[in-house]
């Protein structure tokens, strides 16, 4: 008997245009590669802790203890109020946990639900380069189109002066990044104020992912445009539990905004997931958060150490203002990144992130590779001491 699902009236369904759009992921392939090889990733950064014990004693309390059901969808007021005392804390704004912060199931879902709250189908959403893997396709899900504004000369600055010029009376939003994946600026006052004040002039809203908001070097202060005059209706700030907590898997992340725009992000947020899951905000909720450790400097001397290992071997590094992540030229090598990339996964067992993966033209990213200094200390030397001798031309056996 022919299953309705083998019908050849049925085969060929039709896909949308906006997933048609979306090609896979660039590192996909790499990865799966890397990991039929065994090779050493240092291209992701996957926090290298655990949550805290008392969130996680916490969230198997709620477990175990029946607490397995919707949670409110705007998230626990708990929960919501550890974030106001965190933005408080790193940000330095004031925000009201009951009308200004939502809960989402990862800064992802946070930043889709922020884009579809401010913008229709065809708007136009401006985003700097190289950028986040994911934003481009998420701006093309909302049903919306990048504008790709380049960040200037080495020092990865914004050029206020090339937003201007990428504004056409299509835009609606910006999406920024700060600290910024993959090139490490933490984008300062000056940029960042002079971005909002663009925004509010034209009636834009800026979008800022600032998942690694607690992770700022050399003396430095994050700057979020909350913390600044003038935000008002023109700014969504997204977070995330994932870096803060090392805790990426339990799909945490948060919306701060006016009471108005909140009411938008939420109704969105209803009508995607409903609510992030109840036990592990529970779990969340019980982080002391005056207790919370510090460690941006001790992931500041590991910037320095792969900074320095990656300039012995012939690499140009843009030394990172903030975030977990080096990228580094590798023009001295004559060959693109992506092949490079592979070179070194089939070659040397490493795993590292080609440009191509951060530019919507993969052309504009074949000088630059990104690795991460935030993975296990001693499988990182290894990656760096195997990387050297494939580099210098020597042969390399796993």
């Amino acid at each position: 008997m022919t299953s309705s699902l083998e019908h050849p009236a049925r085969a060929g369904a039709r896909l949308s245009r906006r997933v048609s759009g979306i090609g896979s992921m660039r590192l996909a392939g790499l990865m799966r590669l890397a990991t039929e090889i065994g090779a050493i990733d240092i291209a992701l950064g996957i926090p290298p802790g655990e949550p805290p014990a008392e969130v996680v004693r916490a969230a198997t309390a709620a477990l175990t203890g029946g607490r397995n059901q919707y949670a409110p969808p705007e998230g626990l007021l708990a929960l919501r109020e550890v974030i106001a005392e965190l933005a408080q804390r790193r940000r330095g704004v004031t925000v009201d946990p009951a009308t200004e912060v939502t809960i989402t199931c990862g800064a992802t879902e946070g930043v889709l639900n922020a884009l579809l709250a401010v913008t229709d189908p065809g708007d136009e959403v401006i985003l700097f380069e190289p950028c986040y893997e994911n934003y481009p396709g998420m701006i093309e899900l909302a049903g919306t189109v990048p504008r790709p504004v380049p960040l200037a000369g080495p020092g990865w600055r914004l050029d206020l002066g090339a937003v201007r010029a990428a504004l056409t009376p299509r835009t609606r939003a910006v999406l920024l990044n700060t600290p910024h994946n993959p090139t490490g600026r933490a984008f300062d006052e000056d940029e960042v104020a002079g971005l909002l004040g663009l925004c509010a002039g034209h009636g834009l809203v800026l979008i800022t992912d600032e998942v690694y908001e607690g992770y700022v070097y050399d003396g430095r202060r994050h700057v979020s445009p909350l913390g600044l005059p003038g935000a008002g209706e023109h700014a969504i700030v997204v977070g995330s539990l994932s870096k803060s907590l090392q805790m990426s898997g339990w799909r945490l992340g948060y919306c701060l905004a006016s009471p108005a725009l909140t009411e938008a992000v939420r109704r969105v947020h209803e009508r995607t997931t409903v609510g992030a899951p109840g036990p592990l905000q529970v779990g969340a909720a019980a982080v002391d958060v005056a207790a919370l450790a510090d460690d941006s400097a001790y992931f500041q001397r590991r910037r320095d150490h792969l900074v320095a290992r990656l300039e012995e071997l012939g690499l140009t590094v843009f030394r990172p203002e903030g975030g977990w992540f080096v990228l580094a030229a590798v023009d001295a090598f004559g060959r693109p990144s992506d092949l490079l990339a592979e070179d070194l996964v089939r070659s040397a067992g490493v795993l590292v992130a080609p440009g191509t993966s951060f530019f919507t033209d993969p052309a504009d990213g074949r000088r630059w590779v990104r690795m991460t200094f935030v993975r296990d200390e001693g499988r990182t030397e290894e990656a760096l001491d195997r990387m050297r001798k494939f580099l210098s031309g020597g042969h390399h056996d796993r």
